[in-house]
């Protein structure tokens, strides 16, 4: 089951800047990180990630999301703010959407205000504001 490793040697390569919630996991408070983060658990509070996030199908997460780009399959109760969002055609999304770039597929469920081709709040968008 284990092999022996010689020092500094690894068994497989791993990609240390890609996470899986697994669909038995649940997680509940601040999530923040970079790289790919694929979701098929569950996850309530908030997710702040510089990468990719991708809901997975059966997965539920109920949470405030602010992320470069996001897949969406699964169930989403919450605000997303996103530079990309993709809502895929077994998404179901209830809440506020802030996006850059949006895509909906047919087959999508969506309810709450949405809002796209605008630029996302951060840094330049507080800048612009405090400039007004």
């Amino acid at each position: 089951m284990f092999a022996n490793k010689r020092s500094g040697e690894d068994a497989a390569p791993v990609d240390s800047s890609a996470t899986y919630i697994g669909t038995d996991v649940q997680f509940e408070g601040t999530l923040r990180g970079k790289g790919v983060l694929r979701i098929e658990g569950k996850v309530v509070g908030q997710v702040e990630h510089e990468g990719t996030v991708v809901i997975g199908p059966r997965a539920e997460v109920h949470a405030k999301l602010t992320v470069r780009e996001l897949v969406v399959q699964g169930s989403v109760e919450g605000s997303i703010q996103a530079e990309r969002c993709e809502i895929g055609e077994t998404a179901r999304v209830n809440g506020e959407i802030r996006a850059q770039k949006l895509s909906v597929a047919e087959g999508a469920s969506l309810n709450g205000d949405l809002a796209a081709n605008q630029p996302t709040k951060g840094k330049q968008g507080e800048a612009k504001a405090a400039a007004q």
